[in-house]
């Protein structure tokens, strides 16, 4: 009965993008795995999987061998915020909870774009007396529900990604704005390069411009972040602070931040 409720929510159209997200992460992972292997994992059908396959090889983001897929180097694209939102929900809730208890109480707080910051946005209502600054208008219209008087959206050229502003306007508007602590979203977390990265080029510069305005910088992520690179390097671990993840983050995450300057925070 379980195996068969696995199937049906992996299995339909609706959540496809999540599927093959799931998918992604596997290969990554594991370098290559065979049509079979993917099959079992996902518990859906062979025709499924090779239709997934053919999807994602097409998009860039794997590349088909006979009977089976290996793994591209590179994130070159965000999957949509309705696929995301599904992945990971109860890392990102734990995250952004704990990003909120890090705040004293009356800083001016950057919420960067991205899912994992939403839950951020949705517990602002317990540091009420923080200025919050967002380049998102999802997250922007969060703290309007959760009554926070005092935020400001950072404008520009519209990118569907994250629901998020950037461009020329944005970057001159955050270079003339400073904050006590920037919250950054990132699509990758590389340990080997010690930078994060993201899919978009577009939004790279944003994020640039907001770790050189800002005071504090702390990354937020949940485990999947460290499995892989993306196209747009952003920021090196010499210009964080810390980054903030869940405690179920692989050994081996651990081991390396043990030998870094970078803390690392878990929730």
């Amino acid at each position: 009965m379980a195996q068969e409720k696995v199937q049906t929510a992996l299995d339909g159209p609706q959540l496809s993008a999540v599927r093959q997200h799931r998918l992604l992460e596997i290969v990554r992972e594991r370098g290559a795995m065979g049509v079979r292997e993917l099959c079992d994992y996902l518990q859906v059908s062979d025709a499924t999987v090779r239709r997934d396959l053919t999807s994602l090889d097409r998009r860039g983001l794997l590349s088909r061998t006979h009977g089976g897929v290996v793994a591209n180097s590179l994130v070159s694209h965000d999957l949509p915020d309705s696929a995301r939102l599904y992945l990971n929900e109860d890392e990102k809730r734990r995250v952004g909870e704990a990003a909120i208890d890090l705040l004293e109480g009356d800083e001016t707080v950057l919420i960067d774009a991205g899912t994992t910051a939403l839950p951020i946005a949705m517990n602002a209502r317990r540091k009420p007396n923080c200025t919050y600054v967002t380049t998102s208008l999802g997250i922007s219209q969060i703290l309007k529900d959760q009554g926070m008087a005092k935020h400001y959206l950072v404008g520009g050229s519209y990118l569907p990604i994250n629901d998020s502003y950037c461009g020329s306007l944005a970057v001159a508007a955050i270079r003339s704005l400073s904050f006590d602590i920037a919250l950054l979203c990132a699509t990758a977390i590389d340990l080997q390069r010690r930078a994060i990265s993201l899919g978009s080029e577009a939004y790279a510069q944003v994020q640039r411009e907001i770790v050189s305005v800002s005071r504090k910088n702390i990354v937020v992520a949940d485990h999947s972040k460290f499995r892989a690179s993306a196209f747009a390097q952003t920021v090196s671990f010499d210009n964080l602070d810390a980054i903030l993840t869940v405690r179920e983050v692989d050994d081996g995450v651990k081991a390396a931040f043990a030998r870094e300057q970078l803390e690392l925070r878990l929730a």
